[in-house]
């Protein structure tokens, strides 16, 4: 397929567990040839982001995590089996994808299938509220559009609640805190400095055993930022 050609809706799982992904997808979402890949299981679908480390650590990384894979320079990249399974996807078989807001989103495509209008108003809205972000030196910077969707600048303090096992929560400070359902304040707090960069304190960051070059889920639930680690 030329860079330039309308890519169809749909690739093929060749017998190996691969797929072919446009030129015109792979730009936008701003992925590079011959990349390492995050795959990232979401709902019902799952997506794709582009990491970057050393040779040395991404070998490491990818004997502890199933969900990494290298993208050749022709755009052929393996599906990881876990999700194949998780979704139903057979060797041989069609499966939907989608360019939404900058991120390739891939789903099981059955007869029942929403329409492509349908699903973009389906999914958008998550993805509206979603970012994939790859932690770093303990950072994470946050983009421009949760920003602006928090009213958050920088030099602003953010303070740190967990919920669950599993997930820890940042809103803007205050210096009177009311419990809130299932939050639960952590006494840490930091300041968005000025490269938008958020350190998650290392006390959190060992409580969802996150580490440098894991990639986070972050989105927005009502005023504050729900961070989770990717799997």
């Amino acid at each position: 397929m030329k860079e330039n050609e309308l890519p169809k809706d749909y690739l093929i799982i060749d017998n190996t567990g691969r797929v072919k992904i446009s030129p015109l997808f792979l730009k936008h979402a701003n992925i590079q040839p011959s990349a390492t890949i995050q795959f990232v299981n979401y709902k019902n679908y799952f997506v794709i982001k582009q990491i970057e480390a050393s040779p040395v650590f991404l070998k490491k990384k990818m004997k502890l995590n199933n969900l990494i894979r290298t993208i050749d320079h022709l755009g052929y990249i393996v599906i990881p089996k876990i999700l194949r399974e998780i979704h139903d996807m057979n060797l041989c078989e069609k499966i939907g994808v989608k360019l939404i807001n900058k991120s390739i989103i891939f789903y099981k495509k059955r007869k029942q299938n929403k329409s492509t209008s349908v699903l973009k108003e389906f999914i958008e809205p998550e993805l509206n509220k979603l970012s994939l972000l790859e932690i770093k030196e303990g950072k994470i910077r946050i983009p421009n559009f949760l920003l602006k969707s928090l009213d958050l600048e920088v030099n602003m303090q953010l303070q740190f609640f967990t919920k669950d096992q599993d997930t820890i929560v940042a809103k803007k400070h205050q210096y009177e805190f009311f419990t809130e359902g299932n939050l639960f304040s952590t006494g840490q707090s930091r300041v968005l400095n000025k490269d938008k960069c958020l350190n998650i304190p290392k006390k959190l960051r060992d409580y969802l055993n996150i580490n440098n070059g894991d990639i986070l889920e972050v989105k927005i639930i009502g005023d504050k930022l729900v961070i989770k680690k990717a799997i």
